[in-house]
């Protein structure tokens, strides 16, 4: 148990310092279509769709969308579907350049771990569309963290019970969801599909903010999840000022009375 205990701190300790400099800490998240774009080798990524990326000191709310790129070129909704690639390509610039600017920074996610979904997949798209690396900027692999591992850590896999965890993890910390903003990643797909664009850049706008929400409520220890590991609960009591002082005046009281009783 006192390991758990141990590990559990530490976990804690270790939010606590990553987020130390606000200006220093963004949450990302991105959106992609599953109107698949074949390459000459026979294999199929999704196209990126959406990337917004905010800061923890609030100065930093940043969005790179298809359909602002298109708007920015002055292309109609309607043609819109005949310049993907090129529109792809510029908010990957764009996300590029930024990155480059803040590379140093702790970048916290959900979940974008691999080349199915994540940087690997953003970094895969930027290769293939512009065709070299070059000037590739890569996010060092020490300042990337999950949030879901993190709080993996904290209260064990089962921490959520539905299969789309951040969806639950929002629903357990805000009470009713907006379903008509909250879109799961294949409903992104399908309303990108549509030219539903706006109902695109809204869900991931959400789902940044509530990972910035998530982690100032992990800090401080009120993040409500829907099946807590029972040691979590445990540290989380014996941790909480209230329970402290409860525990320091029971002792004092107690050394009074067995001062007290000698007299």
């Amino acid at each position: 148990m006192m390991g758990v205990i141990k590990e559990r701190r530490l976990a804690t300790s270790n939010l606590r310092k990553l987020t130390e400099d606000p200006s220093k800490v963004l949450f990302v998240h991105y959106s992609q279509s599953n109107t698949f774009d074949d390459d000459d080798y026979g294999n199929i990524s999704p196209i990126i769709t959406a990337i917004v990326i905010k800061s923890l000191d609030n100065q930093i709310d940043q969005q790179f969308a298809i359909h602002f790129e298109a708007d920015k070129a002055d292309i109609p909704i309607d043609e819109i579907q005949y310049s993907y690639r090129e529109l792809e390509l510029r908010i990957l610039k764009s996300y590029n350049d930024f990155v480059k600017r803040h590379r140093e920074c702790n970048w916290i996610h959900w979940d974008m771990k691999n080349i199915h979904f994540g940087f690997e997949a953003i970094k895969h798209r930027y290769e293939k569309i512009f065709g070299n690396l070059k000037d590739n900027n890569e996010i060092p692999i020490n300042n990337k963290k999950n949030l879901r591992d993190i709080i993996e850590g904290m209260y064990g896999e089962d921490f959520v019970n539905e299969s789309d965890t951040l969806k639950s993890l929002l629903k357990c910390n805000s009470g009713n969801i907006d379903s008509n903003t909250y879109l799961s990643s294949n409903d992104e797909s399908t309303e990108f599909e549509h030219k539903n664009f706006t109902n695109v850049i809204k869900s991931v706008d959400l789902k940044v903010d509530f990972i910035k929400k998530a982690t100032n409520k992990l800090i401080q220890k009120k993040l409500v999840v829907s099946s807590k590991n029972y040691y979590a609960v445990f540290i989380d009591t014996v941790n909480h000022p209230i329970f402290t002082f409860i525990g320091w005046s029971a002792t004092i009281s107690g050394l009074i009375i067995a001062v007290i009783a000698l007299i």
